[in-house]
């Protein structure tokens, strides 16, 4: 057998050996990514779409906190204001407190049907930009209902209440947007909870404009930066928005 034939022949077993070898890689990674449940091309480190157990983490968000900002932005839509409007009645509810005082009796001097400046005023007596800031939230007639059941509990009435022309309508409002109305128009409740203080802190560190850019961005699936998702997690952690936005 001549050189050139020994040499051809060494050649071809060398390229069938390679080609295994790549297939075989090929295979063993494939393989190993499914078993591991990622596909090609993903990571399983937060940040990205994986699953672990039954919980996807999506850029260090939950499915559920995900769904949370779906129908937050469903309810959001439902009362109808614009991002700015959101961030001046968040600005007004982290900065005013009700004034109380009297407050149970301005509730009970209220018609059967309130209008928005009426409720405004309620809240806010003699503040006029209070009661700017809170009239594009209070539009919707059954969210101001909610509102009012809300500015009743800071009165330290419980239901039901007779002297309040309006509860009976307060009974027939549920949903997410009443809740987000709810926590406008008081945020810091009487007994508010760990949860409420932690918002208001952290709120108050970014301001009401940024805080609103922040909900904003989340709620259309934009990009939310690691320290600002901490600003999200505390508005849809508040029990309000939690219960009524799930």
């Amino acid at each position: 057998m001549s050189n050139r034939t020994i040499n051809r022949t060494m050649f071809t077993r060398a390229a069938v050996l390679v080609s295994a070898l790549t297939a075989g890689a090929v295979f063993a990674t494939s393989t190993g990514a499914q078993a591991a449940g990622v596909t090609p091309g993903t990571s399983a480190t937060p940040g990205t779409s994986a699953t672990a157990g039954t919980t996807t983490v999506v850029g260090d968000f939950t499915a559920d906190e995900l769904e949370q900002g779906r129908i937050l932005a469903e309810g959001i839509a439902e009362l109808g204001i614009s991002e700015s409007q959101f961030a001046d009645a968040l600005e007004i509810s982290l900065t005013r407190t009700i004034d109380s005082q009297g407050l149970r009796d301005r509730l009970a001097a209220l018609p059967a049907s309130p209008t928005a400046q009426q409720t405004a005023e309620a809240a806010h007596p003699g503040d006029a930009d209070a009661q700017a800031a809170l009239l594009p939230v209070l539009a919707n007639e059954k969210v101001r209902h909610a509102a009012l059941e809300s500015l009743a509990a800071e009165s330290g009435e419980k239901a039901p209440v007779v002297a309040f022309g309006w509860w009976d309508q307060t009974k027939f409002v549920v949903g997410c947007s009443a809740a987000v109305a709810g926590v406008l128009i008081s945020f810091v409740p009487a007994g508010s909870g760990v949860r409420v203080a932690r918002a208001v802190k952290l709120f108050k560190s970014y301001g009401a404009k940024k805080t609103a850019t922040i909900l904003w961005r989340f709620m259309k699936g934009k990009h939310v930066g690691s320290k600002e998702r901490e600003a999200v997690k505390a508005f849809i952690g508040i029990s309000a928005i939690q219960k009524a936005c799930t």
